[in-house]
């Protein structure tokens, strides 16, 4: 008796893009920059400043995690907090960088610094403070540039979610410990969106 293999439903092959010609790609790409400059001006626009509070809410519903950079370009590295359920996570970012911090950036409690390493790390400097820099009593988002504001978050394969960072001052925007920029694409009604979206 002869096996026959089953026939297995077969994707159909999109049909290749049209070909433009230099006239109308030419259009394409002014009408998505001009999309862009939109669509980032308007982002730049509605960013909270993290010394205030947040306008709008952004609640969670699953248990994750949220990486909050130390210093600008997290160059002092970040802390992983675990955020759960029900959390509005723009309130929980507020609360975060407005607890008082010593000059090295660690939490004040009870009127002592709180030295996670016992000592080990007596003789590095400061980290850099952009609003107080004459060492008084600070605020973790003063460590993070003069003026950093949340433009979004990003969230990675593992629901991780990132902050991403504009600095009005600086006209600097970064996520992590790198930069990243605005793009767009476009959606199925042919209308220019953020790419992120």
């Amino acid at each position: 008796m002869a096996v026959t293999p089953k026939s297995e439903p077969k994707e159909t092959a999109l049909p290749p893009a049209p070909k433009l010609s230099a006239k109308e790609q030419k259009e394409l790409e002014q009408a998505r920059n001009g999309a862009l400059k939109t669509i980032a001006e308007h982002r730049r626009a509605i960013a909270w400043p993290i010394g205030k509070w947040p306008v709008e809410k952004r609640v969670v519903y699953t248990r994750t995690r949220v990486h909050l950079p130390r210093t600008y370009l997290a160059r002092h590295g970040s802390d992983v907090r675990a955020v759960w359920p029900g959390t509005d996570l723009n309130q929980f970012i507020h609360r975060h960088y407005c607890e008082e911090v010593g000059k090295d950036g660690r939490r004040i409690e009870e009127g002592k610094e709180k030295d996670p390493a016992d000592g080990k790390d007596k003789d590095k400097a400061p980290w850099p403070n952009y609003v107080a820099a004459e060492g008084i009593l600070g605020r973790r988002h003063e460590f993070l540039g003069p003026d950093p504001r949340v433009v979004g978050y990003f969230m990675d394969a593992d629901g991780d979610y990132h902050i991403r960072w504009y600095d009005t001052f600086l006209q600097d925007q970064w996520m992590d410990n790198h930069k990243w920029k605005y793009d767009v694409r476009q959606d199925e009604h042919g209308h220019w969106v953020d790419a992120d979206d």
